[in-house]
């Protein structure tokens, strides 16, 4: 005898998505018995992790999950799925919505782990040259200059950058506070103490000091829960005023070789003013030694 229910056939369970689209009868029929195409269970697993995530990331919004009906034998369509309600976390911080290889695999990762879009710098030396100005130079300055101790140790930014020399003990991430007390000719020149922090990977803000071959090489995408993503959409906030003027002083001076040395000449100027400055307020003893460039 069955028993009497006040649910509909097929309607959604609690943290499922609606899988009526895949539950169809077949038009064949096995004595008797209609075959009923249920999906096999990892696609189930991937459908109720999916719903669970909805629920988690997005409690006030149910209309959603109302609204994912997929047939979830067809690994395109899970991927459409997914794709959707990563377009819709993207909004809350940058996300890799885009799933290019349709691999069930793929698709199961990115409902574990939050595939996040950093906007740091991986600064490997092969990549410096395709980086936009003042970056190289700033790395340049950073990571290839000659030690004078060492006459083995040859001077690259010299050789890069000889109309831009700067002190040799310039190191601009000692000037970034001192940077940020100095009135600037040019607006664009007040994201430059960002600008060196985000290089020296110490801005305090995961989205600006870590790169996205870095964290796909240490694996340290942060896995789905709801404080995560409080938090990533939190830094977030901060971040992006941030980058907005890090990318405005990318942006600026790129119309010609000529305007791009009239930015870096603007950047070494104000790298030795903060340098000056630096050395009048520090002790005598302690002081940074004036090496001629």
């Amino acid at each position: 005898m069955q028993a009497d229910t006040p649910h509909p056939a097929f309607r959604n369970p609690p943290r499922i998505l609606d899988i009526r689209q895949t539950l169809q009868a077949a038009p064949a029929e096995t004595q008797g018995v209609a075959c009923v195409n249920i999906p096999p269970l990892s696609f189930l697993l991937l459908a109720d992790r999916l719903g669970e995530l909805y629920e988690t990331i997005f409690p006030n919004q149910p209309e959603w999950l109302d609204e994912e009906v997929v047939n979830w034998q067809d690994e395109e369509a899970v991927a459409d799925a997914v794709g959707r309600f990563l377009s819709r976390v993207s909004v809350l911080f940058p996300v890799h919505d885009d799933i290019w290889d349709i691999d069930l695999e793929i698709i199961e990762w990115r409902l574990y782990e939050i595939p996040v879009m950093p906007f740091g710098y991986d600064d490997w030396y092969d990549d410096w040259d395709n980086f936009t100005e003042p970056v190289p130079y700033l790395l340049h300055m950073s990571h290839s200059r000659g030690d004078e101790d060492s006459p083995f140790m040859r001077d690259e930014f010299a050789g890069v950058y000889p109309d831009h020399l700067v002190p040799r003990y310039l190191e601009p991430q000692r000037l970034v506070d001192t940077l940020r007390q100095i009135e600037v000719p040019y607006p664009e020149l007040a994201a430059l103490p960002d600008l060196i922090l985000m290089l020296d990977h110490n801005t305090g803000n995961a989205w600006l000091d870590v790169g996205e071959c870095a964290l796909a090489d240490g694996g340290g995408y942060p896995i789905w829960s709801a404080e995560n993503v409080a938090w990533l959409t939190g830094e977030w906030q901060k971040a992006r005023p941030i980058l907005d003027g890090i990318t405005a002083l990318l942006n600026w001076k790129n119309d010609s070789p000529e305007a791009v040395a009239e930015k870096i000449t603007a950047v070494r100027d104000i790298l030795l003013e903060a340098y000056e400055r630096t050395k009048q307020d520090e002790p005598a003893d302690t002081a940074i030694p004036a090496t001629p460039a």
